[in-house]
């Protein structure tokens, strides 16, 4: 492991959120992540983009331990992902434990897996009350609360079927803050919605980035990406083609494989 990548998973700058330090991952005879260092310092917002297959939904899904790791290390707030290391060798950790990780990291998908059959209160205090153990009452106020900063107070009472898609995106969002998470990853949590709901998930997502919510975001929404981005990381082919700010990225990208990607989109 490099000193920097160990000095900022110790915690010893205070800073760094989650550090990946060469991080490799393989689906079979597939190698899908080559190797990916980067860091994401506290409440930063770290925007991922590239071409379907370029692993950026892999690395999400690595970052909570949905995804097992085959090589390299992440970290989450100084804390080995999915694993302890015992001289020199990874072993991974107890579902029991991983389910504990986990519930420190929110996650957004593209698609809303909303409980059908229940209210979005329903849906949002689930959690809470039976991971947690949170009391009902607490959870309920809690709920409300999130409901409230997503803009759908009006919709606590509402099943998933009676909502529109950016709606049920929004509920999500309220769900996945109801655990308290010190981190949010969303995979492209717009891509799912018709063109005019995506403005009301990202005045949402705009909203927790201004409150100082570490996030990682896996989107293809350039200018949210332009606006709310601390640093924006270009994928390809599982490795980081470029990274830094997302003027200079969107504006003056140096790699050929950068430029011909943003051609298509811009």
């Amino acid at each position: 492991m490099s000193e920097d990548a160990r000095d900022a998973a110790a915690g010893s700058t205070g800073a760094g959120m989650i550090v990946a330090d060469r991080v490799c991952k393989n689906f079979g005879a597939l190698p899908v992540l080559k190797g990916i260092s980067l860091e994401v310092k506290r409440g930063e917002v770290l925007c991922l983009i590239g071409p379907s297959g370029s692993g950026k939904s892999t690395f999400l899904r690595c970052i909570n331990h949905l995804e097992q790791v085959n090589a390299g290390r992440l970290y989450v707030d100084g804390e080995l992902v999915g694993y302890q290391e015992k001289n020199g060798k990874l072993y991974e950790l107890h579902p029991r434990e991983a389910a504990r990780q986990r519930r420190e990291i929110g996650m957004v998908f593209q698609h809303f897996n909303l409980f059908p059959h229940r209210t979005a209160l329903e849906n949002v205090i689930e959690a809470p009350i039976q991971v947690n153990k949170v009391r009902k009452a607490e959870a309920v106020t809690r709920a409300q609360e999130l409901l409230d900063r997503v803009g759908l107070a009006d919709k606590a009472n509402a099943y998933p079927a009676q909502l529109s898609g950016g709606q049920q995106q929004r509920v999500a969002i309220a769900r996945a803050l109801a655990m308290d998470p010190k981190l949010m990853l969303f995979d492209e949590p717009t891509s799912a919605l018709d063109p005019e709901l995506v403005g009301e998930v990202l005045e949402v997502m705009r909203e927790l980035a201004s409150s100082g919510m570490t996030m990682v975001v896996v989107t293809h929404e350039m200018g949210f990406a332009r606006e709310v981005a601390d640093t924006l990381v270009f994928m390809d082919a599982g490795v980081v083609v470029e990274a830094g700010s997302p003027a200079d990225i969107l504006t003056t990208p140096r790699e050929d494989r950068t430029q011909a990607f943003l051609s298509r989109l811009l």
